[in-house]
């Protein structure tokens, strides 16, 4: 995984001129300032390349979620999460941490998730309400409520759910209603939650 901080020229390395010669597909990622922590200065990275694993196969989930069209709440907030784990491993991270949102703000932002459980909502949208950045907000609603607010729109939407498939309702009406691209990304999240598909819990409760 190679790191460029803002401002930096840096010429293609060599392991990126083999790969493009193997005809290799190399994905560039470029990261809003407003996603990085707020302090007393900003991060420092003292290599231009690490080999992590772990956080190298998670910017490629995200790379295959912008392909397929995953949803852009789930999206950013897993970006944010991956974001963290490179700073805490590999950067020097001044400033001092914000304060935790006040308790009102948090409703409001709790507020939206519940009256638009089938938008689309954005990152931006949440922190427009909060009146906080994006990171901000995601760490004061986590304290707050025990999940980030892509986790807690994710339970609202598979409690609805669950309710409708044992009231008859198919999986593809359910997908639709509750803003999700597809039936696909329902179970998903299903499987990811529960360990089962939509269509097998309708089927193990009707």
């Amino acid at each position: 995984m190679t790191v460029i901080e803002p401002h930096e020229v840096v010429s293609c390395l060599a392991q990126d001129k083999a790969a493009a010669d193997g005809q290799a597909l190399v994905q560039l990622m470029f990261i809003d300032a407003d996603l990085m922590p707020v302090g007393t200065g900003r991060p420092r990275f003292h290599e231009v390349t690490y080999p992590d694993r772990s956080l190298f196969n998670g910017i490629a989930a995200l790379h295959r979620g912008l392909a397929h069209g995953e949803d852009e709440l789930d999206f950013e907030s897993s970006l944010i999460h991956l974001l963290n784990v490179l700073l805490a491993r590999h950067a020097d991270a001044p400033g001092a941490a914000s304060p935790t949102l006040r308790p009102r703000a948090l409703r409001q932002v709790r507020e939206m998730l519940h009256s638009q459980l089938n938008s689309n909502i954005k990152l931006d949208d949440l922190a427009a309400v909060a009146g906080c950045s994006k990171r901000h907000l995601i760490r004061s609603f986590r304290q707050a409520y025990g999940v980030p607010p892509h986790h807690y729109r994710t339970l609202l939407r598979l409690a609805r759910a669950k309710s409708m498939l044992a009231a008859g309702r198919s999986v593809a009406e359910t997908a639709a209603e509750l803003g999700y691209c597809d039936q696909s990304q329902l179970n998903r999240h299903f499987r990811r939650e529960f360990g089962m598909s939509a269509g097998g819990y309708a089927r193990s409760v009707r």
